[in-house]
């Protein structure tokens, strides 16, 4: 596939990418701990290890991201499911990455470039009582 078609991509999938991105690492995270914590039970009860100690579990307290775009702005059709006649636009914010490659190549102008910026942060889960 040309990079040229998959360059530009709406918000939502770069905000989605890094997203997935964190939660990925996170369960990372959480296998190398379980492994580490199975690997001390093991150790315990077989007496190699003479004390009870638990592994260490690491999480992402939050993850901030600056991404530096170009947006733009199209309409999607929105179609009459009968009829197929469009009945109006949807707006799309697509964003093509701030690099130098796409500064030379497509003559962007770094100064108007927009600043993304988005916050994950962890929260505790609901409670299931009522």
């Amino acid at each position: 596939m040309p990079t040229d078609e998959w360059l530009a991509r709406p918000l939502s999938e770069f905000v989605r990418s890094v997203a997935f991105s964190v939660a990925e690492g996170q369960e990372e995270l959480d296998r190398r701990s379980m492994a580490a914590q199975r690997a001390l039970e093991r150790e315990i009860e077989s007496g190699e290890l003479a004390y009870d100690l638990d592994a260490s579990w690491l999480r992402f307290s939050e993850v901030e991201a600056d991404l530096e775009l170009t947006l733009s702005v199209e309409g999607k059709e929105i179609r009459d499911p009968e009829t197929k006649e469009v009945r109006g636009y949807k707006p799309v914010v697509s964003a093509v990455p701030l690099n130098h490659r796409v500064v030379g190549e497509y003559e962007v102008d770094a100064e108007i470039a927009s600043e993304v910026r988005l916050k994950i942060a962890p929260v505790p889960p609901e409670s299931r009582r009522p």
